[in-house]
């Protein structure tokens, strides 16, 4: 059976030419009110940045979550590593106890070992943590090893005068 409803007619039917005329009266160029199609675009550019900054708060979270994950795996490998160096410095001290020589140096290696153990658990260093002496400079890549005079001439120990002859 045919459907009921009529079709909708073209805009030469008089009904719809009313219709069309009295909404589309264009809005006065110094009214300041928004039309439609103004309203989408800035609802539109307005939801475009908050989708960027929600992506890049993502973004930075995700970054911030590796970063984290990355630490902890290298605090983890140092704190291995760490423990690994008091079980030698323990070991070394119980080998010095046996043979009666070395106590000294090898309490001196206990104390530093568990002085790093307790510090990367704790995050701080105890109080009787020996002071360990700054690493010496790395020299530069621009000197040489052989040392220069005043002159500019290198010294490597041989003599570069000529002989003397009489």
């Amino acid at each position: 059976m045919p459907s009921r409803r009529r079709p909708k007619s073209s805009t030469n039917s008089p009904a719809s030419s009313r219709s069309t005329s009295a909404t589309s009266t264009p809005a006065p160029a110094g009214a300041g009110v928004q039309t439609d199609i103004e309203r989408f675009a800035a609802a539109l550019k307005d939801s475009e940045k908050a989708d960027r900054a929600e992506k890049a708060r993502r973004e930075q979270a995700r970054s911030d979550a590796a970063l984290r994950a990355d630490q902890a795996a290298a605090k983890a490998v140092a704190l291995t590593t760490a423990h690994r160096e008091l079980e030698r410095a323990v070991e070394s001290v119980r080998t010095a106890q046996q043979i009666g020589r070395g106590r000294a140096d090898a309490d001196q290696a206990w104390k530093v070992a568990k002085a790093l153990v307790i510090e990367l658990e704790t995050g701080t260093p105890p109080s009787w943590a020996p002071q360990l002496p700054d690493p010496p400079d790395p020299p530069d890549a621009d000197e040489s090893s052989e040392s220069v005079d005043a002159n500019g001439e290198s010294d490597d120990g041989a003599s570069e005068e000529p002989a003397a002859s009489e």
